[in-house]
Order: C-alpha cells, then sequence, then structure tokens
C-alpha cells in the first residue's frame, strides 16, 4: 500500500478535550479494492480521542450486485463495500444506506448479517413497546437462521462509484448489473 503525505496539521483543537492537541493528518493511499483512496485521521495527543475518514478518489461505472444466498457456504463469498454503496437484504427488511462518512470494509456475508443482527439489537434497547421489541425478537431470530444457512436471502450491494464488489464463491448465485 504506497502511500503519499498531502497534510498534516499540528496543535488543533479537540471536539472532546478542547485542548490544542489534535494532530489532523490527511494522506492519499493505494489501498487493495478500493484503489487510490484519500485518508483523513485526526489524533489528541491529550484525551486519545481519534477520528478518521475515507473518500475514494477513483471511480467506477455504477454496479448492482445480487447474490442469491441459499446455503452455508454462500456465507464466506466476499463482501467489498466502499462508504458510497448500499447494502440490502429484502427478506430481513434491512437497509443498510450509503452515506460518505460510513465506513467502508472488506468482510463476508456472515460478517454483513453479525452487521445487522448489532444494530437490530441497538434498535432493540430503543424500542418502546412490547409488540416493538417482539418484532424485532423475531427479525433476530431470522437474523440468526440466516448466520446458520438455514434461511435463503438476497444480499443486494449497490455502488454508484462502483468500487463496492461481491466475490461469490459460487458466481453461478451472482447477477452483475451496470445501474444509472
Amino acid at each position: 500500500m504506497s502511500e503519499k503525505y498531502l497534510s498534516v496539521s499540528d496543535g488543533e483543537k479537540c471536539p472532546v478535550c478542547e485542548n490544542s492537541t489534535m494532530k489532523v493528518t490527511a494522506r492519499e493511499i493505494k489501498v487493495p479494492h478500493f484503489g487510490q483512496t484519500l485518508l483523513y485521521s485526526s489524533l489528541c495527543r491529550n484525551c486519545g480521542f481519534r477520528q478518521s475518514w475515507q473518500y475514494p478518489l477513483e471511480a467506477r461505472s455504477p454496479h448492482r450486485y445480487t447474490l442469491n444466498v441459499s446455503d452455508p457456504s454462500d456465507l464466506t463469498s466476499r463482501v467489498i463495500k466502499s462508504n458510497t454503496a448500499s447494502i440490502k437484504i429484502p427478506e430481513l427488511g434491512f437497509s443498510l444506506e450509503s452515506k460518505m462518512s460510513s465506513d467502508p470494509f472488506i468482510t463476508n456475508v456472515e460478517g454483513v448479517l453479525q452487521r445487522a443482527k448489532s444494530a437490530t439489537q441497538t434498535l432493540n434497547s430503543w424500542a418502546d413497546s412490547k409488540e416493538e421489541k417482539e418484532k424485532i425478537k423475531k427479525l433476530l431470530l431470522d437474523i440468526d437462521r440466516a448466520i446458520e444457512g438455514e434461511l435463503p436471502f438476497t444480499l443486494i450491494i449497490e455502488d454508484p462509484l462502483g468500487i463496492s464488489t461481491i466475490q461469490a464463491t459460487n458466481p453461478k448465485k451472482l447477477k452483475i448489473e451496470e445501474i444509472s
């Protein structure tokens, strides 16, 4: 991974402790699967607060990847998601919308389900009614069944910059479409 420092600023004000002990760095790096990326990072030497943002510098043609997951071996398919991509699992009602502030990641299909489970557990802690909690409980059971390979589902990734992809263990189950 090659990198080129674009700027370093030392002595910035920290948003947490409000001391002027924040170091902010901007650099361009080449990241496997993502290509050239602008990476901003900040670290407070006083309180340890850290934050980073990634912005893709390369664009490809917009694509939609649709993977039909129907057996446990499909759960090992690699998922490469940029911060511009959205992920949907219609059968579970799960959607992770794209935001420039969202983190890119590389995982497998099971890892995507684990992220869905974690987000659903967070929703459960916010649920007010017994009805909402029951609905979330059923969804968590469905996610667990999907993780165990017992519940078939469809994983859809759409990326307007075309950076994201699915590397399917069974390519016959993967549909790739160029989108506008």
